[in-house]
């Protein structure tokens, strides 16, 4: 019998929906069935008794996980202990330091909720500036500012991004984030 995984996720700026469906793509090949729901989109968010494994996804937005994403861990945290959990941030830090993120964003996420997870990570988000839609509607007036402002400086002092080791020949971190996936669906197939 083909085991279920749920794949539910908050995206501020369309990246951690990029990273979500790129892990669902991954999880289907390894022959698992894949669920994936925006929280922030989605009234009707599927029980998570029915699913074997449990991957919650967030962008970061000042140092802070998506409301929905925050709402539905919070909700369904007593249910996660039958299930195998997986958690990933999306955020801009993970670019130039990768673990710090991680431990931010996600451990002390499971630490402040008294949630354990198997399996978690922080990936980066948009890779460079030039990554963002500015036409997305949910980059507001003033960070759509802040960014053309960051970009226009980085292009006139042509600096490059500190980026973090780990990403160096992988800047939006696919590789990393297939390895999640991977490791994700052995745990889940092992149970």
């Amino acid at each position: 019998m083909t085991k279920c995984v749920l794949i539910a996720y908050g995206s501020r700026y369309g990246c951690t929906e990029e990273v979500s469906q790129e892990i669902g793509k991954a999880l289907e090949k390894e022959g698992l069935s894949v669920s994936l729901v925006n929280l922030e989109l989605s009234k009707n968010v599927p029980d998570i008794k029915n699913f074997d494994g449990v991957l919650v996804g967030s962008g970061i937005k000042i140092g802070k996980w998506t409301k929905e994403t925050d709402n539905f861990l919070k909700k369904n945290k007593m249910q996660f202990n039958n299930k195998i959990m997986g958690l990933y941030a999306c955020c801009g830090l993970a670019m130039e330091d990768a673990e710090k993120a991680k431990k931010m964003y996600v451990e002390d996420k499971m630490e402040k909720l008294g949630i354990e997870a198997e399996l978690f990570d922080a990936f980066p988000g948009k890779s460079i500036l030039s990554d963002f839609d500015l036409s997305n509607p949910k980059i507001g007036f003033i960070e759509r500012k802040i960014i053309e402002q960051a970009a226009k400086a980085q292009a006139k002092d042509n600096k490059p991004i500190k980026i973090d080791e780990k990403w160096k020949d992988d800047p939006k971190g696919l590789n990393q984030i297939r390895s999640f996936a991977s490791k994700f669906a052995e745990l889940v197939e092992s149970k």
